[in-house]
């Protein structure tokens, strides 16, 4: 334990909260495939923001993409340009924007906790963050909401500071904090620093008095002129490109519908948020119960009064501690209720609100360690850890999965069911995964509350991290990237590369191994580009690129041969529009005497919901063998394209 209290007195235990962020969320960031629809559509239009070299308009595979500001795509869009390139499609580099954000509100967690409690129930609350399900999985996502919890915990954490009597410097990282919320998630950030400093100025007024000193630095004039010039020029930049689009559809077609409905299907019922906090929390959620009661505690025993002492209170008002406590509620209450009763509700939206509840757990653990009481709310917390390991752990098991594929394979129609399930089974058998998830899950969660029993809080805080590390690991690096059956979009490109139909020029064709084959004598030339119908998922369309059409119409037209002599297309046959085109396309080309070739795969689209029949169809430039026809020459080709070169290389 004396160890322990030395260590976090220095700086290493800044650089080991990172460490936590970094190997729970590596194996999702390397392993995890490009995510639908969010990521998907943030990692193209990031993409395509370099390859054009417009910073200031972000577009989605041509169409304007009015909805987030910019702030996400200049952090991706400049981790591409350093570290790869648009073309590469590398969307590990895409997510380093989101990890390092991660590590940063980790880490901005101990900053501002250090202001506000002991250095010792600072550090429990940020390792309790580092170590969450919902931060350490937004860290490995290439959008908006890992970026903003750290840029946004940094700003808190000046406010905090300034609560202390730090001066204009705060005021100054405070704004500066501010506009990067602003560009990356528009109002949020304001909102919720906003409700920090209201509800302050207006909980601690006395006697007709403002206690609005220690809010002095907010007005000092760089601080503000900082934020403007970080966030107007790029506004009226993009309302001007725009011709005044952006505004409009940000406000009418995003935010607004958000407000009063539940826009996208997004919808819960009010406690939604409150529910899911003791899983995504986990495994913090072992001492989140008694972070909470010793809130609440605290919160209602203040009076306000004579600033020494409160009658029938157990903690002063004006102590520093006290006003800690308001702090944190501030920072969760009012903005927690605006998310419960928004119509429009994901799990990440209360992510910002994650750090007050770490530090509302840590100075829980830190007054067990005072006072060697650990009655409040210990056998709740535990009960509600056991319980979420024993979920994760249940869910990871071989019998669970395939249930799970059954039902989905069931969507399929009786005539398919069985065939799509048994080729589910195999790929899940291939891998050799087995039970072994589940039975780490359970020795890690068994040895953490056998902690908690014994009271041993060393072995505690480890348990907790090995949890955190067998779950993550487990899951991103081993079970969710296996489970082929609902990755459709990697279906639809394993599909193609069966036929040697990846477009030119891409990533994909490069690693497809098709490159420098020869046919007939002749290298095999990769098709011009994929006609996608009834399937326009955006990891799929990122994955192509420029290289993609979405045809409008389910007619599919056959390319000239000097235009395109083997024209590729990827049909969802699970949908009306795309059985209808792949019947026409069989048509036109037994008409044409073209040579078409198959590969088909299943999955269920977990955007969505529904069973996808994806068919990869090529049509070689002549008739089948069995027609007799020579070949005809195929269409010069692009060996000297740079993109393609630089890809193959």
């Amino acid at each position: 334990m004396r160890s322990f209290e030395e260590f976090i007195e220095t700086r290493w235990a800044y650089a080991a909260l990172a460490l936590i962020v970094l190997v729970l969320s590596l194996p999702g960031l390397l392993r995890m495939p490009v995510l639908d629809r969010d990521e998907g559509r943030f990692a193209e239009a990031s993409s395509e923001m370099l390859e054009t070299g417009d910073f200031v308009v972000i577009r989605y595979h041509d169409d304007l993409r009015n909805k987030k500001p910019v702030g996400i795509h200049w952090m991706q869009a400049a981790t591409m340009g350093v570290l790869s390139s648009a073309q590469a499609r590398d969307i590990a580099v895409i997510r380093l924007p989101s990890l390092l954000g991660a590590m940063l509100a980790a880490m901005a967690t101990l900053w501002a906790g250090t202001s506000l409690f002991t250095r010792r129930a600072a550090f429990i609350g940020a390792a309790v963050l580092a170590s969450c399900l919902l931060l350490t999985t937004e860290a490995h996502i290439g959008k908006t909401d890992a970026a903003q919890c750290g840029l946004l915990t940094l700003g808190i954490g000046a406010l905090a500071r300034m609560r202390q009597g730090d001066g204009k410097a705060m005021g100054v990282l405070f704004w500066f904090c501010l506009a990067w919320g602003v560009l990356l998630k528009g109002p949020i950030a304001p909102m919720v620093a906003g409700f920090i400093i209201v509800g302050l100025l207006l909980w601690e007024r006395h006697d007709g008095k403002w206690n609005a000193e220690w809010a002095k630095p907010l007005l000092y004039w760089p601080g503000i002129s900082l934020f403007v010039i970080m966030t107007v020029p790029w506004f009226i930049a993009v309302q001007v490109s725009t011709q005044g689009a952006f505004m409009k559809t940000a406000i009418e077609v995003d935010l607004a519908p958000k407000l009063v409905s539940a826009a996208e299907g997004h919808k819960g019922l009010p406690g939604m948020h409150l529910a899911g906090l003791p899983i995504l929390f986990w495994p913090g959620t072992l001492l989140l119960v008694p972070g909470l009661m010793l809130a609440m505690s605290n919160l209602l025993g203040m009076r306000k009064g004579d600033s020494s002492r409160k009658v029938g209170s157990s903690l002063p008002w004006g102590t520093r501690e006290a006003g800690a406590w308001r702090f944190l509620a501030c920072w969760v209450v009012p903005s927690w209720i605006v998310f419960e009763l928004a119509p429009t509700k994901l799990f990440h939206y209360v992510l910002p609100l994650y750090p007050a509840f770490a530090l509302m757990a840590g100075a829980a653990m830190d007054r067990w360690l005072d006072t060697d009481q650990w009655d409040k709310g210990r056998w709740i917390s535990l009960a509600l850890f056991v319980f979420v390991a024993g979920l994760f752990g249940a869910i990871a098991s071989p019998q669970v999965l395939a249930m799970i594929r059954a039902d989905a394979a069931n969507d399929f129609g009786p005539e398919l069911a069985e065939r799509v399930r048994f080729t589910w089974d195999q790929a899940w058998a291939a891998t050799g995964v087995g039970i072994w998830v589940t039975l780490l899950i359970g020795a890690a969660a068994l040895a953490t509350a056998y902690a908690v029993w014994k009271k041993l809080p060393m072995l505690m805080l480890g348990g907790m991290m090995a949890s955190a590390l067998v779950v993550g690991v487990g899951y991103r690096a081993v079970v969710l990237p296996n489970q082929s059956w609902v990755l459709s979009s990697e279906a639809a490109l394993s599909a193609l590369k069966e036929l040697c139909a990846l477009p030119e020029g891409t990533a994909a064709w490069a690693k497809s191994g098709c490159a420098g084959q020869v046919v007939d004598g002749q290298a095999l030339k990769a098709p011009k580009k994929i006609r996608s119908i009834a399937f326009a998922e955006p990891s799929f369309v990122f994955a192509l690129g420029n290289r993609i059409d979405l045809p409008p119409v389910s007619n599919p037209e056959i390319p000239p041969v000097e235009q395109d002599n083997r024209p590729a297309w990827l049909i969802n046959a699970g949908e009306k529009e795309g059985r209808e085109a792949l019947d026409k396309l069989v048509q036109e080309a037994a008409a044409s005497d073209r040579c078409i070739r198959f590969a088909r795969r299943y999955a269920t689209n977990y955007s969505n919901g529904d069973p996808s029949i994806l068919v990869a169809a090529v049509l070689e430039p002549a008739g089948c063998p069995s027609s007799g026809e020579e070949p005809p020459d195929l269409r010069p080709g692009d060996d000297d394209d740079p993109a393609a070169k630089e890809l193959e290389n």
